[in-house]
């Protein structure tokens, strides 16, 4: 199992053109953000410097039902890969989820980019 940052699961699985993460399972820790459409992602905020210049990053979770937004998440699954690498079509990169739990926010909810 590979635990990994938002920052880190994105990069591997939009631009990795070894497609390291196939087959693998991960865990992903973040807080649940949702679409209009009822889509629902597991959500960090990545800071380079401080939280002034805070971006968001996103992994849509698929198959597990979406806990109440703003909860915060360890999400365990396999990649589902999903457009042409390196392209828009493969943003947001997709999870199967295998479990969803909840969990307590971090000491430090930013992740460095």
């Amino acid at each position: 199992m590979l635990d990994l940052t938002l920052a880190e699961f994105g990069s591997r699985a939009v631009y990795d053109s070894e497609r390291s993460l196939k087959g693998r399972t991960v865990r992903l820790t973040g807080f649940v953000t949702r679409d209009d459409d009822g889509t629902w992602y597991v959500t960090r905020l990545l800071v380079s410097c401080c939280a002034a210049d805070a971006t968001t990053g996103k992994v849509e979770v698929r198959g597990a039902e979406a806990p109440a937004t703003d909860t915060w998440v360890t999400v365990t699954g396999t990649w589902y890969p999903e457009g042409t690498l390196g392209t828009d079509t493969a943003w947001p990169p997709v999870l199967d989820a295998g479990s969803v739990r909840t969990v307590e926010e971090p000491a430090n909810p930013y992740e460095k980019r």
